[in-house]
């Protein structure tokens, strides 16, 4: 038996995670802009080397939070919230 869609939750949801995305471009700008220059290049290169990987797993992160966000957006568009006003109840 299939449940009702919570078009709430899935707006919710959907809200928190363009936060989650936000706070990950935040994140791989902050990242990004305090990369150290440290006159080696063996360290320099390994520090380098770091901050890609990192800012390549915020990216895919990032990338997959969209995702999940489509997903939501598609599936509140087949639910669409209609109001019929209160329930009413049969008393026997």
């Amino acid at each position: 038996m299939r449940r009702p869609v919570d078009t709430q939750a899935l707006a919710a949801v959907g809200a928190d995670l363009g936060e989650v995305g936000q706070g990950l471009a935040g994140a791989e700008d902050d990242l990004l802009s305090c990369l150290v220059v440290m006159g080696e290049p063996d360290p320099q290169r390994a520090v380098d080397a770091w901050v890609d990987q990192v800012a390549d797993v915020l990216r895919a992160v990032d990338e997959v939070v969209a995702q999940h966000r489509s997903t939501i957006a598609r599936s509140a568009a087949r639910h669409p919230v209609v109001d019929d006003g209160p329930v009413r109840t049969e008393q026997r």
